[in-house]
């Protein structure tokens, strides 16, 4: 009788699962206006990012007060345009900014 109860609650843990997680290919086609949106949307990102990084270059050594500071906010907004260019859905749907400096908390 236990191994009929498990068993039975085993199959009706797999049917839930089943109507939980949606079929692939059952998705709804996007429309070509979505796509474009999202083109647009990579793109007006991607010039943003490259942007900040010239600005960001422009700027004197003092603005940042060290070498070190300065690489590092720049290899943020690098990081970051490279994982725009890689994978656009993680870089919109993991948005980071940057932490710079944090002093520890006491």
């Amino acid at each position: 009788m236990k191994t009929m109860l498990s068993f039975s609650s085993v199959i009706v843990g797999l049917i839930c699962l089943f109507l939980l997680v949606p079929m692939a290919g059952a998705e709804e086609p996007e429309d070509a206006a979505d796509q474009e949106i999202s083109e647009d949307r990579i793109v007006a990102e991607k010039e943003r990012l490259e942007d900040k990084i010239s600005e960001l270059e422009a700027k004197p050594l003092e603005y940042f007060g060290s070498q070190k500071n300065k690489r590092t906010r720049i290899g943020f907004y690098k990081y970051r345009l490279e994982t725009l260019e890689q994978d656009p859905e993680k870089y919109f749907s993991e948005p980071e900014e940057y932490q710079g400096n944090l002093k520890a908390a006491d």
